[in-house]
Formats: structure tokens, C-alpha cells, sequence
């Protein structure tokens, strides 16, 4: 199956849980009613009201198709900024702690999307770095769930040199049972000893997290 992240960027003051800004939970209605996606989420990031996140599950008959495009969306009070596509794959280490049934809708969810040059030709050593922190998160009675992959496509965008560059994605959502329960996790002198695997990794050209309350639409 294929998910589908779409970085919607809002107008001031939006809550998309509010009656007046339904554009969004209507859109992933209907396509969840009309073209069969197996499931669809929305939410703003806590830090960043202004950028929301919308996950839909597609299946094989529908990969073709843009979910969440600027046309089914044009004159609402969002802006899409960016549709990425993954083959998101389950924790290869199992764990009651990350329970990969988890649904987003529940706690919180860390979203961290991972910049890398697109013709990046060592990623299995950069995925066997990334790799030893999942037991590390595994250990977190607070963490819930965790799904990562890598964009199927190539995207463009302005690096912080001002570049243009062709990219590729790692994409990690990370659920908590709220924000402090990640915080604790970044204090703990597990994470510390082990946060080395990913800040060592020099390919990596940004970094973007949000916390984000998902809601099932």
C-alpha cells in the first residue's frame, strides 16, 4: 500500500477542526468514499499552526491519483505545498511499546521529514544508522507507533544555500501519548548515548519536525 503525505500550508488564525474550515475533512471524505482510500487523517502541527499534514492510505487501484491536490482544495484557505508518496514499512523490531495498529487519531504524532540529495548512493548505510535507534524508541513505554519510508519520487526544493536541488525524503511518524512523553524521551540518557546514529549521518541537508494531532476523517 501507498501512503500519501500532503503539506498544506493555512491561512492565519485556520483550525481545521472548525465548522467554517471544512474544506479539508469534506476533500478526504470524498475520496475516501469515491476512490477507495483505505484511510485518511488530517492535522496541524502544534508548533506551527500554519502547516497542516493530511496521510491518506491508497490502494493498488488508485495510486495514480493525486488525493489531496491544489485543484480539489482551490479557493479554501489552504495552500498545498508538497504531496509525498511512500511505501511506509512496519518496525522490523516488534514491540508492545510500538504498536504499528496504533491509529494517529490517538496521542500525538512526531513528523519528521528527512532531506537528502536524490542520487544518494549509500542509502543502506544511512537506513543501518537510522536502524539503531528504533530499539532505542522500542524501550519508551510512552511511544505508540512507528511507521518511516522514502519518497518514490524526486522532488525540488530550495536547500538552506538557497540552491535548488533534486531531493528525496525520509519520512518518520513517530506516535506519543503527548508531547511531554517525547520531550522526556529526548531527556533520557538512553536517547542521549544513542542520538549520535542520526546526527552523524552528514548526508542529511535539513531536518523538519512537527508534533501533530492527527484526526480520522
Amino acid at each position: 500500500m501507498i501512503t500519501e503525505i500532503t503539506t498544506l500550508q493555512l491561512q492565519a488564525g485556520v483550525d481545521l477542526r472548525s465548522p467554517e474550515s471544512s474544506a479539508v475533512h469534506d476533500a478526504l471524505s470524498r475520496k475516501v468514499r469515491e476512490e477507495g482510500a483505505r484511510f485518511a487523517y488530517y492535522g496541524q502541527s502544534i508548533e506551527e499552526p500554519r502547516t497542516a499534514f493530511t496521510v491518506v492510505g491508497l490502494g493498488p487501484e488508485n495510486t495514480q491519483k493525486k488525493h489531496v491536490s491544489g485543484s480539489s482544495l482551490a479557493n479554501t484557505s489552504t495552500v498545498t505545498t508538497r504531496i509525498v508518496r511512500l511505501n511506509f514499512h512496519p518496525n522490523p523490531d516488534p514491540s508492545p511499546a510500538l504498536n504499528n495498529n496504533h491509529h494517529p487519531s490517538l496521542g500525538v504524532t512526531e513528523v519528521v521529514f528527512l532531506h537528502f540529495p536524490a542520487d544518494l548512493p549509500n542509502k543502506a548505510d544511512i537506513m543501518a544508522s537510522i536502524n539503531k535507534m528504533r530499539p532505542v524508541a522500542a524501550r519508551s513505554p510512552e511511544a505508540l507507533s512507528l511507521f518511516d519510508g522514502w519518497s518514490m519520487e524526486e522532488h525540488t526544493t530550495n536547500e538552506a544555500d538557497g540552491e535548488e536541488e533534486k531531493i528525496q525524503f525520509y519520512v518518520n511518524l513517530l506516535g506519543w501519548v503527548d508531547v511531554e512523553a517525547h520531550m522526556r524521551f529526548q531527556g533520557s540518557d538512553d536517547f542521549k548515548r544513542n542520538v549520535h546514529h542520526l546526527m552523524d549521518i552528514q548526508e542529511i541537508r535539513r531536518a523538519e519536525m512537527h508534533h501533530v494531532k492527527f484526526y480520522k476523517v
